[in-house]
């Protein structure tokens, strides 16, 4: 009996032996957790009241201040004094300094040479028309009855211009009038004094026109008239 337990002792012993000899270290684990969670809530027919309150406290204060100065070249100085409150503790001023110089000097000088011409046989005739045109419609009324009609003067060159003066200038020429429907024709002459007033002789206003006196040694008649050698011809043109 004791030698068949010995001999079974020492066989697990060897068997061991070989088991730790012969085989790797590894360890499998397989684990398989199952969990079922149930849970049923029943609850019979009923009303549910539910209460939130939301409770918000802001309070919020801001201070602004902002100063702007500009400093520009100096003559005009300009306060600005905003301020502005918002309601609920929102204040904001603001506060804006402006000096402004302006320092503008223009000269202008303007140099105006005003030059005139003197007194001159071609300024004297053109004064002499301005003011014969009348005079010879009152004397085309005077012989003929016409109150209008069209008066053609030669030109300075063709005329007879004497100076008497600086100022004093007698003109003799012919005169071309028409009657206003042009059937009639009346050559006329004429002989007048022009004299220089005063200012510019560019302006006829500046000029008197007066008959030359009847002892002038040109022999010419004085003021208009039909000229002599047409005295008794008049031309129709129908």
């Amino acid at each position: 009996m004791t030698r068949k337990l010995l001999t079974l002792s020492l066989a697990t012993i060897l068997l061991l032996i070989l088991l730790t000899a012969g085989c790797d270290k590894e360890k499998i684990v397989e684990s398989t957790e199952y969990i079922h969670d149930v849970e049923y809530i029943q609850l019979p027919p009923d009303t549910v009241l539910r209460f939130d309150t939301v409770i918000i406290n802001d309070s919020i204060t801001v201070h602004d201040v902002d100063t702007v100065i500009a400093w520009d070249t100096v003559v005009q100085v300009n306060h600005v004094y905003d301020t502005v409150v918002v309601n609920h503790t929102v204040i904001v001023h603001d506060t804006v300094v402006t000096v402004q110089q302006h320092y503008d000097t223009t000269v202008i000088i303007d140099t105006v040479t005003v030059q005139q011409c003197t007194p001159n046989q071609n300024l004297a005739y053109t004064a002499l028309e301005y003011y014969s045109d009348e005079l010879v419609i009152q004397f085309i009324n005077q012989e003929f009855g016409y109150t209008d009609g069209w008066v053609f003067y030669l030109s300075a060159y063709q005329s007879e211009i004497t100076r008497q003066s600086a100022t004093v200038y007698d003109l003799y020429g012919y005169i071309d009038y028409w009657t206003p429907d042009w059937s009639g024709y009346y050559p006329l002459e004429f002989y007048w004094r022009m004299t220089f007033t005063g200012g510019d002789p560019a302006d006829p206003d500046n000029w008197a026109i007066s008959e030359p006196p009847a002892a002038a040694p040109s022999g010419h008649v004085p003021g208009v008239r039909v000229a002599p050698s047409q005295s008794t011809t008049q031309r129709e043109m129908r």
